[in-house]
């Protein structure tokens, strides 16, 4: 809290990823406002304020059914709420709108100090909701805004919660009284309960590779270390408790060695069959379904990349699909796929459970093909397997089993560090982007050259492992 009134200049730059959940957040937030239509949306942005003030008490006194981001101000704390419902009494209910699908106890403090300022600020508030994504409701023709938001009555959670307010009010007031930065020791509460903008400067002293790479570890555990002054994974005591999986790391941190089960990966290895099908997913989950039979947060696959090799050293096929951006990319993948899978030989992946969901779900989009999409999913073969399973164990894996740690490692002529796009959450900002629609044909067919080389240098890695691991 502090960094932030006094030192924004330290908040690095928001990545594509992360400003696409605040442009979700947007979406559903004002998609919100059409269940309660006919309402006035004070428009000034958080560098207005004051304004933001005026125009509420402007809206107030217009006699306004309802206010989409009012804003007030009491005991020296503003807060926007998301919409206000004027009741026949001329009392308030509080609708806090949130792009999830589920009531979270971090919310409820929200609407606590939303509560406590509205009605310090003279309002009379008569009841507080939560408002949320109902991840039972599926698209059918235009969205249903009665069906696609749950509303959640929480006064009375809010009552209780409200209590403590006051007292913490206080002490936030007191902290930033403070002529410099308060000491506080790097913890959980830097992950939770989300990761805070300032990670980058408060964690400047951690190493490189720390105990908090520690895999599988809870943060308490990693911060139970940290505390005890251990700073790396090869200085971990012999006596600290560790998984079989979290010693192995250690060992391969100490001795800067692989671990290698050659007996366990040739068993793993024979269960491969040709021809061999490397198939790779890129996915997007939307807030707001944008097609048919779709839910809220539902995966939607919109590009694939496969590599075929018929047979041992045979030369590789290699294949790929891309959604046009402005329709449900789900039926030509569809037909993509079996078409570029034959009936026979395994299919590789890397994590193979989530293309196999991807499986399913396409398999529930159009029936008819279910049975062939099945048979796809039947044959999947995990590629990451021997890693998550502790049979290859890298140092320069650091804890992690993901193909972006392995590869490098394995095979460092292969890197994602040059391309436009090197992870799964930068090809969904791209996709998005290419769903919008508002770009130059130029600019559009760039993403395009972008996702298609990012999806096939990631089956490009699986053959490459492969190879490495027989």
């Amino acid at each position: 809290m502090w960094l932030y009134n006094y030192r924004k200049d330290l908040i690095p730059p928001v990545p594509p990823a992360l400003q696409l959940l605040f442009d979700q957040g947007h979406e559903v937030g004002r998609l919100a406002w059409q269940r309660f239509p006919g309402g006035r949306f004070i428009e000034e942005d958080h560098r207005h304020a004051v304004q933001a003030m005026e125009s509420t008490r402007a809206a107030l006194q217009a006699g306004a059914c309802a206010l989409y981001e009012p804003a007030a101000e009491f005991d020296g704390v503003l807060v926007r709420a998301d919409i206000l419902l004027r009741q026949e009494s001329g009392a308030w209910d509080l609708v806090e709108v949130k792009s999830s699908t589920d009531v979270e106890e971090v919310y409820l403090h929200d609407v606590a100090v939303q509560r406590y300022v509205l009605e310090g600020a003279g309002l009379a508030i008569r009841k507080t909701f939560l408002m949320h994504l109902d991840n039972k409701y599926a698209r059918r023709g235009s969205i249903d805004v009665g069906k696609l938001f749950a509303l959640a009555d929480v006064t009375q959670q809010a009552s209780e919660a409200l209590e403590d307010v006051p007292a913490r009010v206080k002490v936030m007031h007191a902290v930033l009284a403070q002529r410099e930065v308060p000491d506080v020791e790097i913890g959980p509460q830097c992950y939770a309960p989300y990761e805070c903008e300032f990670v980058r400067f408060c964690w400047a002293d951690v190493p490189d590779y720390s105990v908090f790479d520690l895999a599988g570890a809870s943060m308490e555990k990693k911060t139970a270390l940290w505390r005890q002054g251990v700073r790396t994974v090869q200085d971990i005591p012999g006596g600290f408790p560790l998984t079989k999986g979290q010693s192995l790391q250690a060992e391969a941190a100490r001795s800067g060695r692989p671990l290698v089960d050659p007996g366990g990966i040739a068993e793993l290895l024979e269960g491969l069959s040709y021809p061999l099908h490397f198939l790779d997913f890129e996915t997007i989950n939307p807030a707001i379904p944008p097609y048919d039979g779709l839910r809220p947060f539902q995966q939607l696959p919109f590009q694939a990349s496969v590599r075929v090799r018929g047979s041992k050293g045979a030369a590789l096929e290699s294949l790929e699909y891309l959604g046009g951006g402005a329709e449900d990319p789900r039926p030509g993948l569809i037909e993509f796929l079996l078409g570029a899978i034959g009936p026979s030989g395994s299919v590789l992946a890397y994590n193979a459970s989530f293309e196999g969901r991807c499986l399913k779900e396409l398999g529930e989009s159009s029936p008819r093909h279910a049975r062939r999409l099945e048979s796809i999913k039947e044959r999947l073969w995990d590629l990451a397997g021997p890693f998550r399973k502790g049979l290859y164990v890298h140092p320069d894996f650091r804890g992690s089993w993901s193909i972006k740690a392995v590869l490098p490692a394995l095979v460092p002529e292969m890197s994602y560090a040059g391309l436009a796009i090197r992870d799964g959450s930068q090809a969904q900002a791209a996709y998005a982007r290419l769903m919008r629609g508002a770009l130059g044909h130029e600019e559009a067919e760039q993403i395009r050259r972008d996702l298609k080389e990012y999806c096939g240098q990631d089956t490009l890695a699986m053959v490459k492992l492969l190879d490495r691991l027989g």
